[in-house]
């Protein structure tokens, strides 16, 4: 397994990590749906199994993964092995029980120790802030930051995270002009509020090319000493070309893709013709794409693992298989040419159910 030095955390984690959103199943919170369908739990604690028996060592959960089961599949494979080996990370924001408020401090506690609980540890590697929502005026702001500096303190945490936008450019926070410098604002302010350790970033074949003269997300990462986690490297499985435009795939409500436009025909259709070109360079069989686009994320940046989501040991197993064989300097500059048109086909397809996944 590759290696990748994470900064903040400063520590070596495998260059895949396990994405542990889907094996949590099928789960709502409060009436959102944030569940994936079709997950038999002992198929996925095999696959956490496999993900250790093939060198897995970064695990990445959240408190409202499946409401919990998420975490407790993890924690069931946390107790088989050397705990001090895996770098286990979790996440809070979006659960509110009773309290007024998922930031509440009372409330974030309550989930720390119930995440814990969950994964039978005493701590966590890193605890992301998983939502950007602090309550009006970011009411619950300085306080959800000052427990987690206190985590932090007594060593129950030992880095902290917060997302990124999915598009960003230092430039465009100072540019009125740019669509989306409020939101690249809006992470600046964040950023130096929370003072994170570790950002994570969906970052695939889809994510938009930047100029030579903007700052991205890894360049700024780079420049504030901080680690980055990639996520949906392969598109939630999109750019594996398994999904039918003709027969669109239906999903359950309690399942996230319910009313995601990507899961529908005209949208399947565009991402089938614009993966062609890439397929018929490096091979249309989902292996072949696989390895492109696991790749393709992983060259982002040198230090940046990428996450990736399974609910079975076949599908973890074929993602680790990926990294084999390394594609070359001169791949990666025809597949950023190649991919143009699923950039483009994005950009032609934005909603807000994409922007703010």
């Amino acid at each position: 397994m590759q290696q990748r030095h994470l900064h903040g955390l400063n520590r070596h984690v495998s260059a895949v990590g396990a994405g542990c959103w889907t094996i949590g199943g099928l789960a709502s919170n409060r009436g959102v749906p944030i569940g994936w369908a079709g997950v038999d739990p002992d198929e996925a604690y095999a696959a956490l199994e496999r993900a250790h028996e093939l060198g897995v060592t970064l695990y990445d959960t959240a408190d409202v993964y499946g409401m919990g089961a998420s975490e407790r599949l993890l924690g069931r494979l946390l107790a088989q092995i050397d705990r001090g080996q895996a770098v286990v990370s979790s996440k809070v924001g979006y659960f509110a029980g009773t309290a007024a408020h998922p930031y509440q401090g009372q409330q974030l506690l309550r989930q720390f120790e119930s995440s814990c609980d969950n994964l039978g540890t005493d701590y966590l590697d890193i605890y992301f802030l998983h939502s950007t929502n602090f309550g009006p005026e970011d009411r619950y702001l300085d306080e959800a930051v000052g427990i987690l500096d206190e985590l932090k303190d007594d060593r129950m945490v030992h880095a902290t995270g917060m997302r990124a936008p999915h598009t960003f450019a230092a430039e465009w926070a100072t540019d009125p002009s740019h669509p989306q410098s409020q939101e690249a604002a809006r992470f600046l302010h964040l950023f130096e509020r929370i003072r994170p350790d570790v950002i994570t970033v969906r970052h695939n074949l889809m994510s938009p090319a930047y100029a030579a003269n903007e700052t991205d997300i890894f360049e700024f990462a780079r420049q504030r000493g901080v680690g980055v986690l990639l996520k949906q490297v392969l598109g939630q499985a999109l750019l594996l070309g398994t999904y039918s435009s003709s027969a669109p795939p239906a999903f359950p409500q309690e399942d996230h893709r319910h009313a995601d436009i990507r899961f529908t025909g005209s949208f399947l259709r565009a991402v089938h013709d614009a993966l062609v070109p890439l397929g018929r360079r490096f091979g249309y069989r989902p292996a072949d794409l696989a390895r492109v686009a696991l790749q393709y994320a992983l060259h982002a940046s040198p230090n940046a693992a990428a996450l990736v989501g399974f609910r079975n040991p076949a599908q973890i197993t074929g993602s680790v298989q990926s990294l084999d064989p390394p594609l070359s300097p001169e791949d990666f500059a025809e597949i950023r040419h190649l991919a143009e048109p699923l950039r483009v086909m994005l950009g032609q397809h934005q909603s807000p159910a994409i922007s703010s996944r």
